[in-house]
């Protein structure tokens, strides 16, 4: 049975939410916080910007989730609430849609790890890969409806993560690479290259 997601896709494009980092700090989140443990800390906040963006027309809406993975946490000293805060987004996620009655799709969002990676670093990319399947695991129990893998520039790092994603999860993937001014991400790589290296993988 296709997956409602692909579904409405077929049938044409769809509007999703804008950021979610934009909107808190325009709301007075700063930006030495946090912005993921918010939705422990502030859980309404977050809440009312979902709420703002379906309430303008999107039909899929992202979980403040972005940099909710462990490498990222850790500069905040929240390594050990990867779970909590992960199933949290979801959570708000979901309820705002149920508030509003909307049906619209909430997004599992997942950002790059921010690690440096070896040799210039010591963290690898298998490290990066099951860091993902515990925050995947997360948004999952939750009940998202799909994952968005965003603005990735490294195209190893995003091979990894959906592997990862894949070994524990059937949820259809958006996957999101940004590029530079040479049309090539960090890591040297063109749209094409990263285009046939993520069709050619057989997860």
């Amino acid at each position: 049975m296709e997956h409602p997601f692909l579904a409405r896709l077929a049938r044409g494009p769809l509007l999703a939410d804008g950021a979610m980092g934009t909107e808190l700090f325009r709301r007075g989140i700063t930006n030495d916080q946090c912005l993921d443990a918010l939705n422990l800390g502030l859980p309404d906040i977050v809440q009312q910007i979902h709420r703002d963006y379906i309430s303008a027309g999107a039909e899929l809406i992202e979980t403040n989730t972005f940099g909710a993975n462990r490498f990222r946490l850790e500069s905040y000293g929240l390594a050990d609430q990867v779970r909590e805060i992960n199933r949290a987004g979801a959570a708000i996620a979901r309820e705002a849609r149920e508030i509003m009655g909307e049906h619209i799709f909430v997004a599992g969002a997942i950002g790059p790890s921010g690690a440096m990676f070896q040799p210039i670093g010591s963290v690898t990319y298998a490290e990066v890969g099951d860091a993902a399947m515990f925050q995947v695991e997360a948004l999952a129990e939750k009940g998202v409806d799909l994952l968005v893998f965003e603005t990735f520039t490294d195209l190893e790092e995003i091979t990894a993560v959906i592997a990862a994603a894949k070994s524990i999860t059937d949820l259809p993937i958006i996957a999101e690479v940004s590029f530079d001014d040479s049309r090539r991400t960090s890591s040297g790589h063109r749209s094409e290259e990263h285009t046939s290296e993520l069709q050619s993988r057989q997860y």
